[in-house]
């Protein structure tokens, strides 16, 4: 029961930093959206993903050699995917909050990373039918009524955009497509969990195997979030904001910006590899549920809900409860 209790406590950790990487945005200055996602991508992505593979064991690269290199492949696509789809988060969040970011968004993001991997047989099916499917009905309902209520007092975004978004059924669109593919990053643990599993059976701490994923994992995002930022900025001439007024404070926030990202791969991928830990769809969805929660709570403590009126702040509320309560459903053991 301690181990358990202590992986879930782990999970909501990492549920936290990873809902709490949003926060600093809202104290950028004279920042476009372009500045902001190339520097978090280079600090998330590469910075410390990179400092990190620098001061692992040297027992982890002894038996990472050994990986075949598909896996590497693969990883990188799923990067690549999760790119993708961050950009997508990035400007949903940026346009409507990360309150909404992180529940609309990766309520989408927990229904595909629990149906996909046992659409494609890799994990067990559910051990209790009735449980999962009340669960996805649950996040569905939740994820339509967050979308139907989000429309009513559309925020302004939180920083100037390459992209005209006035129309909330392109938000919404994007928000849609950014849920699909934010799922990748999940997705990439669970169908490399053989590999990381045989890592920590060969010797190698629970804390340094899950960087056989998160590096491959997070170099693709950068190759895509990283030249499509610079060609954003180049396009919209804000390229000198990269090194203009408030940079010293902007590329420090985007430092904790990654340090946040890091801390949510670290303590995810520890907790996916201690004793008596669950399955890695239910390690996602118990990761996931905190994510909302955290999300929700952090988007009412910045103000977000703000304009929207008491009814509908409490429909958004009611709904992230909803989300999170059809993410446990989903993945009860």
């Amino acid at each position: 029961m301690r181990v358990q209790v202590g992986t879930l406590l782990l999970l909501a950790a990492s549920g936290f930093f990873q809902a709490a990487f949003a926060l600093p945005v809202r104290f950028l200055r004279n920042w476009r959206w372009e500045q902001m996602w190339v520097a978090q991508s280079i600090t998330a992505n590469v910075l410390f993903p990179l400092a990190w593979a620098a001061v692992v064991p040297a027992a982890f690269w002894v038996q990472a050699a050994h990986v075949p290199s598909s896996h590497w492949i693969i990883a990188y696509g799923w990067g690549l995917l999760w790119g993708l789809g961050g950009v997508a988060w990035g400007l949903t969040m940026t346009r409507l909050g990360m309150a909404f970011a992180n529940s609309f968004v990766i309520g989408l993001t927990a229904l595909t990373g629990a149906l996909l991997p046992l659409a494609m047989n890799a994990v067990e099916g559910p051990p209790h039918p009735s449980l999962f499917v009340a669960g996805l009905a649950l996040c569905v309902l939740a994820t339509v009524a967050m979308g139907f209520l989000r429309r009513h007092g559309i925020a302004g975004p939180l920083l100037a955009m390459p992209l005209t978004l006035s129309s909330y059924p392109v938000i919404l669109g994007i928000a849609i497509f950014a849920g699909f593919s934010s799922a990748a990053y999940g997705l990439a643990f669970t169908f490399s969990f053989g590999v990381i599993r045989g890592l920590v059976e060969s010797g190698v701490s629970q804390a340094s195997a899950s960087l056989v994923v998160v590096l491959p994992v997070y170099l693709g995002a950068a190759s895509v979030a990283i030249p499509l930022g610079v060609l954003v900025a180049a396009r919209s001439g804000s390229l000198p904001l990269f090194a203009g007024t408030y940079a010293l404070r902007n590329w420090s926030l985007a430092l904790v910006m990654g340090l946040c990202a890091t801390a949510t791969a670290v303590i995810y991928g520890f907790a996916g590899n201690r004793a008596g830990h669950p399955s890695p769809n239910i390690s996602f969805g118990v990761f996931v549920s905190f994510l909302i929660l955290s999300g929700n709570v952090l988007g009412l403590a910045t103000g977000e809900l703000r304009e929207c009126s008491r009814g509908v702040g409490a429909g958004l509320l009611l709904s992230a409860c909803g989300l999170v309560a059809g993410a446990c459903l989903l993945n009860v053991r």
